[in-house]
């Protein structure tokens, strides 16, 4: 039997570039809480609406949260599986608990509670975890539920920012989410680290109003400062007129 191969002309469509192009701010979905042990980020999240943690650290379940414990034993298969089942059963938001912990389940599952490290093929071992570890966050962001992944971090010598994950899923992560904020462990007050876009305001909702943004707040004291000084110098060049 011969190989057939059919192209339609009308697969893709290219339109002439527009004359006005209206960019969108979509409000934040996919949400990393980030910060250090203790910090408050289990507690933060527990305001979001309706909250399911797939708890791979036990923490969440302890504090008696809606969720299910998986800190002794995971499939990845079962959790991808859980995920239509969250959505159905009425909740708004499906929560990751924690990242790192997620990646140590899924290194204990693959390896038979032992490490990558220890195996013949230690190649295989890590793409197997890197596919599980994308599969479910990939999962979790097309369910239509508000997805928060939390992030245990660090902050090293040089007052800089660490995350207790590998690198390389830390990094394909953060790009996959709306934006992130960071829960100082000092008065637990949670703050806007990066996000895409601007919103005002009154536009969040509730369990996103009261997160600082000091980047945005740092840039509307700038532009108005210079604001009063234009005015300033305006006021100086009439009254010499």
């Amino acid at each position: 039997m011969g190989l057939s191969l059919f192209w339609r002309k009308d697969m893709i469509t290219v339109n002439k570039p527009s004359k006005d192009i209206q960019l969108k701010s979509p409000l934040p979905n996919n949400i990393m809480v980030s910060g250090e042990a203790m910090a408050g980020k289990t507690t933060f999240v527990g305001d979001f609406p309706t909250p399911f943690f797939l708890s791979f650290d036990g923490n969440a379940i302890k504090e008696g949260r809606d969720g299910v414990d998986l800190h002794e034993s995971m499939s990845w298969r079962e959790v991808i599986d859980v995920i239509p089942q969250i959505k159905s059963a009425g909740y708004k938001t499906i929560v990751i608990d924690t990242i790192e912990d997620l990646l140590d389940g899924i290194e204990k599952e693959i390896t038979n509670g032992g490490t990558i490290a220890d195996m013949n093929n230690s190649f295989t071992g890590w793409s197997n975890l890197n596919g599980h570890f994308k599969k479910i966050i990939l999962e979790v962001v097309k369910s239509d539920l508000t997805a928060v992944f939390i992030a245990r971090t660090t902050t090293d010598a040089d007052g800089e920012i660490q995350s207790d994950a590998r690198a390389k899923n830390f990094s394909w992560l953060k790009g996959r989410i709306d934006g992130e904020i960071y829960i100082i462990k000092d008065g637990h007050k949670p703050e806007w680290r990066a996000h895409r876009g601007y919103w005002k305001k009154e536009e969040l909702p509730p369990h996103l109003a009261n997160v600082a943004d000091p980047e945005r707040e740092g840039q509307e004291r700038k532009a108005a400062a210079l604001a009063r000084r234009e005015a300033l110098l305006n006021k100086k060049t009439g009254d010499k007129n």
